[in-house]
């Protein structure tokens, strides 16, 4: 599934190609998405802004079109017309076209207005990235939470853009246990997983995302910092840094891996 990684990468890559860019046509291939010609013909790209993996192409009226990518969603940007395998839409541009590909079809397109558009935003969390997420928002962010702290970066409403990779590379990191409650973390180990939350998230960015399954740049190619994980997705395997062996367990009904070593509740 992107996460908050691979959809900045997405951004970063179709900012500058997009950017004045008048949208000329556009083609629905699901039913499911329900967005119209008329909000959006003639209108000039202003911006392609994102917070947590949430992607808003702005319009020159202030409206703009809202990208989720669900669990295997992409846009690619070609230069020519294609028939790209699982097409959900394309936008024709004045100078090409973006697709929206999508196979389980989870991810989703919306028209949006100014005041729509900023509801939405309120409504997520502290984006890791932005100048928003700062020690003082942490810290009030952790008030009374008793849940495990797995739970906690997962919520969308706190901290927005942290799916189930990142999250366990970021315990990690942190030397937390998944399942320790957050009321139980020290000053430490608070300090600790505020700074590891944007440090995993950029260096996700520079490996250009994680390719797991489906995740894809907008020319089409893969991310590798999947080479760079070290927990996820490798149950049984020796921890990096201690060589016990990586334990999965079930949390909220998706799959969390850890050192126990390093990682003591």
């Amino acid at each position: 599934m992107p996460e908050l990684p691979e959809v900045e990468i997405i951004r970063r890559e179709l900012l500058l190609p997009l950017l004045g860019e008048r949208i000329v046509d556009l083609e629905i291939d699901d039913k499911k998405i329900q967005i119209h010609s008329m909000d959006i013909l003639n209108k000039v790209i202003t911006d392609l802004i994102r917070k947590g993996k949430y992607l808003f192409l702005i319009f020159n009226d202030s409206s703009s079109l809202l990208f989720h990518m669900g669990m295997t969603g992409s846009l690619i940007y070609t230069k020519a017309k294609e028939n790209l395998r699982f097409q959900r839409a394309r936008i024709t541009l004045s100078q090409g076209f973006i697709s929206f590909c999508d196979a389980r079809r989870f991810g989703k397109i919306k028209y949006l207005t100014e005041n729509e558009r900023e509801k939405v935003m309120e409504s997520l969390g502290f984006d890791p990235l932005l100048s928003e997420y700062s020690w003082n928002n942490f810290e009030k962010l952790l008030i009374n939470k008793t849940l495990p702290v797995k739970n906690f970066l997962m919520n969308q409403a706190w901290i927005t853009g942290i799916g189930n990779i990142y999250a366990s590379e970021i315990l990690f990191l942190s030397k937390i246990h998944p399942e320790k409650r957050m009321k139980e973390l020290t000053v430490q180990e608070r300090k600790s997983l505020f700074d590891s939350i944007p440090l995993i998230l950029n260096q996700a960015i520079i490996c250009e995302g994680t390719t797991i399954r489906d995740y894809q740049h907008t020319n089409g190619s893969s991310g590798f910092f999947q080479n760079c994980l070290q927990v996820y997705d490798r149950e049984g395997k020796p921890c990096l840094v201690c060589g016990t062996p990586i334990v999965r367990i079930k949390m909220a009904q998706r799959s969390t891996y850890f050192c126990p070593r390093c990682q003591k509740i």
